[in-house]
């Protein structure tokens, strides 16, 4: 069955017949010729014959602030906008059809190519000046990004270009400013159209790498669907939904894909966690809520649960929620100390199972106290894995007496024969489990004190440990030092330790709907959730907030990487789980700002989740409603027909709503989710004349969110004729 999977999961990828070797055209650290006068440059500067020969000339990358070969502007961090220019001769015969110029700015750049404008980064819309600030800070590992632009053949001239680059700052007081790039071939391929798994969620194309938005982004091929949020009324029992909705676990009835429970972590002080039933409507195309209550942990004999963090869903259907939070308190007077524990719930009933010698609630003492993150069990039900997110930072096995049973077993720590290197990759392929005392009371509550003396590694912050379904390695990551490492668990030893992905200074390159980008992984990688394809999902706290999918024959050496989902300012991704045919994946938004915008999701109706975490569901536009939503980039019908003509336009259109709108509010966003132009109408409006001319220079395409009291909404693509 596995390798019948495997080769689905091959179809996903794109086959190429020809692949031919690239050629520089220049390359990094070859010399440049600059302006730093802290002054406006003629109109003419960037054109080809304009005269540079006055010009300092120095090998990049050039700047100041940041390591730099070539110094400018005598290192003063008060310039706005350097000048850059540089002349290359090339054969036309022996370009590509596209040309790949890959550039490390910070912060924003404008490309000419003869004069013509043939790349903007980082830079707004518009007219561009001496006084124009980046559209965002470019710093971290992003500043050693390399990003990777298109330019076609037909740009260039036989004999002597010249490209010219200006390059602007975040703001005149910016300690660093930098640049360096690079001309070669493109390949020309000839590309083999594969169709791939049409049903399954990991057949996408990569978002187009982008600083937070007021929205969620993901791929054009999906649609997501608002499942419930942070406020909301339980259906039974009374209360609300909490609030920093994390660990989100779809447990499947009967191993239903359209009928189940979905269990939602609230990493808050008191905890909670959210039980929900939720089926899918054949029909509609929609996931509909139909139960929903809080699990009951008032029990005296568990105190309370504290920041239920992640968790795991076990091989016999209940949930395990994990307390990320360690407590010396001793309420109830039982002798285990109150929290930093893993609870075991029945989502059927919601409630806790896990129990106590004397059949009381309790907590599942045996596995150990800690700040827990995560727990994943294996399909045997004979092994649980998980880790440390603070404390230890360490990964611990749990090896269980009877098979489905958390209740009893005995407990390891995993020690690296040779610890890690100062860049935080294992020194050597193997480790040790190392057994630890774990059957009294006063074993269970000094966790953390055992298995440092026993010599376990630290990993700093163990977000989340996962087991891949196509070679049974385990995998774990730790959020500190960037990386997601992988072993083969041997039983008493580990083989084959290794980095699988990721280090802050790492980037990856992946096609997008623009073409080819680059993006650094940056910090933060948190949980990890696997598809049955051996696809692996990171969700990414820290960084951009991104959802990253990684291919199970990547490798460092060849990276195989894209890239899902951006999340909406101030929130991070949590808890991705699947249903089992993989049509479907649940996660949550956790505390997005107060200031992002409402959107329409799979419904076609105006969700707000402003300032409260939420839970949602993915999938393929075929599988998810029959509307548009503005995360997917798609057009919107409305019962009020709207028009926006004409469409493609060289600029001016109008919008025009014959019954008339109150209070309309249009919002305009380039592909990448930027917002490039936003205003509101007073009174009501039945034809407004808007000018996207300066807008739609720097993108060839707009997406227009058109709002309007009444709970109307309208999404528009508008091209560039």
């Amino acid at each position: 069955m596995k390798k019948k999977l495997l080769t689905i999961g091959a179809l996903a990828m794109l086959a190429e017949s020809t692949i031919q070797a690239q050629t520089v055209i220049f390359d990094k650290g070859t010399s440049w010729s600059y302006q730093d006068l802290d002054q406006a440059q003629p109109d003419a500067w960037k054109t080809q014959n304009y005269d540079i020969s006055s010009w300092p000339v120095g090998n990049a990358p050039l700047g100041y602030g940041d390591p730099v070969t070539t110094t400018i502007h005598a290192g003063v961090a008060n310039l706005i906008t350097a000048y850059f220019a540089k002349d290359f001769t090339v054969n036309l015969s022996a370009l590509t059809d596209t040309m790949e110029l890959g550039v490390m700015r910070d912060d924003g750049i404008v490309v000419y190519l003869n004069g013509e404008e043939v790349v903007r980064d980082n830079m707004p819309a518009g007219t561009i000046t001496f006084n124009t600030l980046s559209s965002t800070t470019i710093d971290g590992a992003a500043e050693n990004v390399y990003n990777i632009f298109s330019i076609p053949k037909s740009k260039f001239i036989n004999g002597v270009n010249r490209i010219s680059v200006e390059l602007h700052n975040r703001s005149a007081t910016s300690s660093d400013l930098r640049i360096d790039a690079y001309l070669k071939t493109k390949p020309n391929t000839t590309p083999t159209p594969i169709t791939c798994n049409a049903a399954h969620i990991s057949c996408f194309t990569s978002i187009v790498p982008t600083a937070q938005t007021d929205k969620l982004i993901i791929p054009g091929e999906h649609k997501y669907q608002l499942i419930l949020k942070e406020g909301d009324n339980y259906t039974e029992g009374g209360g609300l939904v909490g609030g920093q909705n994390d660990f989100t676990a779809y447990v499947a009835k009967s191993g239903s894909s359209t009928n189940g429970y979905l269990s939602v972590n609230h990493e808050t002080n008191p905890g909670g966690v959210t039980m929900a039933e939720v089926n899918y409507n054949a029909a509609t195309k929609l996931w509909q809520l139909t139960r929903s209550r809080a699990v009951g942990f008032s029990d005296p004999s568990l105190v309370q649960t504290i920041r239920n963090c992640s968790g795991g869903i076990t091989p016999w259907g209940t949930v395990v929620t994990a307390e990320e939070s360690v407590t010396a308190n001793d309420v109830n007077g039982d002798g285990y100390k109150d929290y930093g524990w893993l609870v075991e719930i029945d989502p059927a009933t919601a409630q806790v199972i896990s129990k106590n010698a004397d059949g009381s609630k309790g907590k599942l003492w045996q596995m150990g106290i800690m700040n827990h993150e995560n727990v994943v069990i294996n399909n045997a039900g004979t092994v649980a894995y998980y880790g440390e997110d603070g404390g230890t930072h360490m990964v611990y096995k749990y090896v269980m007496d009877t098979p489905n049973d958390l209740s009893s077993g005995n407990l390891y720590v995993l020690k690296l024969d040779q610890g890690l290197t100062a860049a935080g990759d294992p020194a050597s392929t193997t480790a040790t489990w190392v057994q630890m005392p774990n059957k009294t009371k006063a074993d269970q509550n000094n966790t953390a004190t055992l298995a440092q003396s026993l010599g376990g590694t630290r990993f700093n912050g163990v977000e989340d440990v996962d087991i891949s379904p196509l070679d049974g390695k385990i995998y774990f990551t730790a959020k500190g030092l960037d990386k997601v490492y992988r072993l083969q668990d041997n039983g008493t030893t580990a083989s084959q330790v290794e980095t699988f992905v990721g280090g802050a200074n790492s980037v990856y390159s992946f096609e997008t709907a623009q073409g080819t980008k680059s993006e650094a992984w940056g910090d933060g990688n948190d949980n990890l959730t696997f598809d049955e394809l051996g696809n692996l999902w990171v969700l990414q706290d820290g960084g951009k907030n991104y959802i990253w999918v990684i291919a199970p024959d990547h490798t460092q050496a060849n990276p195989k990487v894209r890239l899902f989902a951006s999340m909406p300012a101030g929130s991070e991704p949590t808890g991705l789980t699947f249903t089992p045919d993989h049509k479907f994946g649940f996660f949550s938004i956790q505390h997005p700002d107060s200031t992002i915008s409402t959107d329409v999701d799979a419904t076609g109706n105006t969700i707000d989740y402003r300032g409260k975490s939420a839970t949602v569901v993915i999938a393929l536009k075929g599988n998810l409603g029959t509307q548009g939503s503005l995360g997917t980039i798609e057009n919107v019908a409305a019962e009020n027909t709207v028009t926006v003509a004409p469409n493609p336009t060289s600029g001016m259109v109008k919008i025009n709503s014959p019954k008339g709108l109150k209070g309309i509010s249009v919002t305009a966003y380039s592909v990448d989710g930027k917002i490039v132009y936003t205003k509101k109408f007073n009174g009501t409006n039945k034809i407004l004349d808007l000018d996207f001319t300066q807008q739609l220079e720097g993108s060839r395409v707009l997406i227009l969110n058109i709002e309007a009291e009444g709970g109307f909404q309208k999404t528009v693509k508008l091209l560039k004729k």
